[in-house]
């Protein structure tokens, strides 16, 4: 029944950024470099991530912060500028009450 559940979400990105010296004693080498990339979500998105995940409903994520540009103009086109939004057998449910209203409609 569920067969194409997609849901998009956005998500913060953070750079951690550290300070090197790749030759050693060659001061014009220095120079800060991101290491290492942490991605957050808005609690709403994670939350309605955790809740699909414990349906155990097949589904996509999309994340509109750390996508194709192609997938974030198909998601522009079709106005799913607000997260959480979940795309389920073609009906478009946006905000988080709505997809847990809609979640328990479909587990009874």
């Amino acid at each position: 029944m569920t067969d194409d559940a997609i849901l998009y979400v956005k998500s913060s990105k953070t750079a951690i950024v550290e300070y090197s010296r790749p030759v050693a004693d060659h001061y014009c080498t220095d120079g800060y470099s991101a290491t290492k990339v942490m991605y957050s979500y808005k609690p709403e998105d994670q939350e309605c991530m955790e809740l699909l995940k414990g349906t155990g409903m097949p589904h996509e994520v999309i994340d509109l912060s750390n996508c194709s540009f192609s997938a974030r103009l198909r998601a522009k086109m079709a106005r799913l500028n607000e997260t959480p939004t979940l795309v389920l057998n073609g009906e478009k449910i946006k905000g988080l009450q709505a997809i847990k209203q809609v979640l328990q409609k479909t587990e009874t």
